[in-house]
């Protein structure tokens, strides 16, 4: 059990808000991951051995105070869309502080409470309609030697290391017989992270060259018919402007990569944006990638799919995405909620999700048994979203992405955290194009090679290595979660009957 001292209400609240800070001080752009491990230690201390309303209370405004500093920008979407997500989110967090009040009072306390923390983001990010798994702890490790252990133990082997470590530097500073273990213990994580990052790669099976396609859009113009337009328009642009470098350069690209709603109607109902499309692959003389807003035959409904688009067959193997946002790209309980709700009608036509992984037949002049596997946005978070790329035989990663939407926010720069995180967790190069920010290159270590700026059209072009290999990462799957929430139940129900046999 932790020695921690009878605390006033008052003070108990400040240090509440200062872990829920010092933890969401990790995720991007802040990127000060020695201050997350700080918050979780302190998140723990204040929680030991506290009563169970206590705990819930104090668990639930360091929740509100993290989530409000690392994903308020939801508020683009409208001010109770981010209160009520906030609201929500910070439910778990008060859940987790009763579990670590309790947990703390077995010895095997910073074994468990670090379990804890990863059942709570596996909860969090299934439950409800999908989850929500934005701010986990894995994310604050991108730019620290435990990044390394990505490939081997996935982003949630690396969120229980975040959380073990800061238990172990815990029990330094609290416990002086035990402390030089536990920075023993801390140090050999780091160090075992930072040889895993000088493992080489697997060998690539050969290369692709890409045209990647940053188009911009006017943001002013955004739900205007000008608007829908105006994004096809400018994708075409940036194509020519990238084939004419690639030409230049003697550099011919096997495919050309478009961001998410690079058309903002379907080119399979709309003649005029089809035929900016099939302008843009007859130029390129090689197949686009096209990110594009389709219309099923559901009335009042649509997908956001990715096309691949061949200059002699045209529109190919198409995928749908699956992971949806709620309230963002539907609406949960249409229904009853769209009549009580007028604001609701801003979300719009009601969008269905895909079935299956995101990986379509690609085939090129020079290839014409490629695979590539994409992530369509938000997809990102998703673990098994990403997984099953690899598993189901993609050769080569992308991710398309409409940050229109939350340009000039955190988001945009949360999202390349997620695409480096992916990149290392699977080994394999990630080309990630956006539709006015941040697209970017990254290499199978998680380093950015190329990056434009937000607000700005760009493309340029990049050679990237087709790879086969499966991390053991990839092999473990959701096991790694269920396993940590477990040991946490366990754990707690152990504590629970420790207790009721004390009371008794």
């Amino acid at each position: 059990m932790i020695d921690r001292p009878p605390l006033p209400t008052a003070p108990s609240a400040a240090l509440a808000v200062a872990a829920g800070l010092l933890v969401g001080a990790g995720q991007a752009p802040m990127g000060l991951w020695p201050a997350t491990l700080a918050g979780v230690a302190l998140f723990t201390w204040l929680m030991s051995a506290r009563p169970a309303r206590s705990a819930l209370g104090l668990g639930y405004l360091a929740g509100a105070v993290m989530n409000t500093l690392t994903v308020s920008w939801v508020s683009v979407l409208g001010t109770g869309v981010a209160v009520a997500l906030i609201a929500f989110m910070a439910l778990w967090w008060a859940v987790l502080a009763w579990t670590v009040s309790r947990l703390t009072a077995l010895r095997a306390w910073p074994l468990l409470v670090p379990a804890a923390w990863v059942a709570m983001e596996f909860a969090s990010g299934s439950v409800p309609f999908g989850g929500f798994p934005w701010t986990r702890l894995a994310y604050t490790a991108i730019d620290q030697p435990m990044s390394g252990l990505l490939p081997w133990v996935g982003a949630t082997g690396v969120s229980y290391l975040v959380a073990l470590v800061a238990q172990l530097l815990l029990v330094a500073v609290t416990s002086r017989p035990k402390a030089l273990p536990a920075l023993a213990g801390s140090a050999a994580v780091f160090a075992v992270g930072g040889l895993a990052n000088l493992a080489p790669l697997p060998p690539a099976s050969g290369e692709v060259q890409v045209a990647m396609v940053q188009p911009n859009v006017n943001r002013a113009e955004k739900g205007t018919d000008s608007y829908a337009r105006s994004v096809t328009n400018n994708a075409l642009s940036e194509t020519v402007f990238a084939l004419a470098e690639a030409r230049a350069t003697d550099r011919a690209p096997d495919f050309v990569l478009w961001p998410e709603n690079a058309t903002d109607v379907d080119p399979a109902t709309d003649a005029d944006t089809r035929r900016l499309v099939e302008l843009s692959v007859r130029l390129a003389d090689a197949p686009v990638f096209v990110g594009a807003l389709t219309f099923p035959d559901v009335p009042d409904s649509r997908q956001t799919s990715s096309i691949w688009w061949h200059p002699d067959s045209g529109p190919g193997d198409v995928y749908h995405k699956r992971n949806l946002v709620p309230f963002g790209e539907y609406i949960p309980f249409r229904d009853v909620l769209l009549p009580r709700l007028p604001i609701l009608r801003q979300v719009g036509r009601q969008s269905i999700p895909g079935e299956g992984p995101g990986v379509v037949e690609a085939p090129t002049l020079t290839r014409p048994d490629l695979t590539v596997g994409t992530l369509i946005c938000f997809e990102l978070a998703y673990d098994d979203t990403a997984y099953d790329l690899v598993r189901s035989g993609a050769d080569l990663i992308v991710s398309q992405s409409n940050t229109n939407t939350y340009a000039g926010t955190f988001e945009p720069h949360q999202q390349l955290v997620l695409n480096r995180v992916r990149a290392m967790e699977l080994r394999r190069e990630v080309a990630a194009a956006a539709l006015n920010s941040t697209s970017a290159v990254i290499d199978a270590r998680g380093r950015v090679q190329q990056i434009t700026g937000e607000f700005e059209a760009a493309s340029f072009q990049v050679t990237l290595p087709l790879r086969d290999h499966v991390t053991p990462a990839v092999a473990l799957g959701p096991w790694p979660s269920w396993a940590a929430s477990l040991a946490a139940l366990a754990g707690l129900a152990a504590a629970l009957r420790r207790r009721t046999g004390r009371s008794g």
